[in-house]
């Protein structure tokens, strides 16, 4: 009976991640950054991250829809697919948190900004209250850069818009950004980006197209692909760190 129940539960808790991936988070309202305005700022302390793991999806996956026995079924097809995709990152020595790490310093120097990293990048201990998308609910001042930035990532890795073979696999990242004031207390830049849109509801944002290179119409095409499904990994990633310097101005 415990294993019953353990297994029920653990099916209603996929149900409700899956939910939060598809859509049904409420995204933050879009302010672009004024560089005109604030021209004061240069140094940028950058937030520690919540903890983000590659994944991988089938959006839409019709067993989802047949309760708790739909959604285990579509996990234990789901997880060994998923495992497979991690053990090419382990091999490879992937890390998408230090991938987008390099590419974002780099692109906003080129923008004339400085980013100061904490010694974790990834939250360790203590975790501040956040909302659904990963940014925090509160900001506490801080006085050794002009203002920080708070970055969070939703979902990365591969993701498939459904079952079908209309419905290739892409290498897909979700980053959130939002910077505040040094004192937190005025919002100077809020939006997000999305790396393959594969997502119901997800029509806000800056939607950038995979690149073609790493589209696999289905799973079998992934494993034939191996290290290449990496190489597409690490493109999405540098590709939404250039895009979101982007936001912050032009290269000096």
């Amino acid at each position: 009976m415990q294993l019953i129940l353990h297994r029920a539960a653990l099916a209603a808790f996929l149900l409700v991640s899956v939910a939060s991936l598809t859509g049904c988070v409420t995204m933050p309202e879009s302010r672009a950054f004024n560089a005109a305005a604030n021209p004061e700022i240069k140094r940028i302390a950058v937030l520690p991250m919540r903890e983000s793991e590659i994944d991988l999806l089938i959006v839409n996956n019709p067993g989802y829809s047949f309760g708790l026995v739909g959604a285990a079924i579509a996990e234990a097809n789901r997880v060994p697919k998923r495992n497979w995709l991690r053990e090419q990152v382990t091999a490879r020595n992937f890390d998408h948190i230090e991938v987008f790490q390099q590419a974002f310093t780099e692109a906003m120097a080129r923008r004339g900004f400085e980013l100061v990293w904490p010694g974790q990048v990834v939250e360790n201990g203590a975790k501040a209250k956040r909302s659904a998308t990963g940014l925090r609910k509160a900001y506490t001042p801080i006085d050794d850069a002009d203002a920080q930035l708070d970055l969070n990532f939703g979902f990365v890795g591969y993701a498939a818009a459904g079952s079908s073979d209309g419905a290739p696999y892409r290498p897909t990242a979700i980053v959130f950004a939002q910077l505040v004031t040094k004192d937190g207390k005025q919002v100077l830049f809020s939006d997000h980006v999305v790396y393959n849109n594969v997502f119901p509801g997800n029509s806000a944002g800056i939607v950038l197209n995979p690149d073609p290179t790493h589209r696999y119409p289905d799973f079998d095409d992934m494993k034939a692909a191996g290290p290449m499904t990496v190489d597409g990994l690490r493109l999405a990633f540098e590709t939404v760190a250039e895009t979101l310097a982007k936001q912050f101005g032009s290269v000096q």
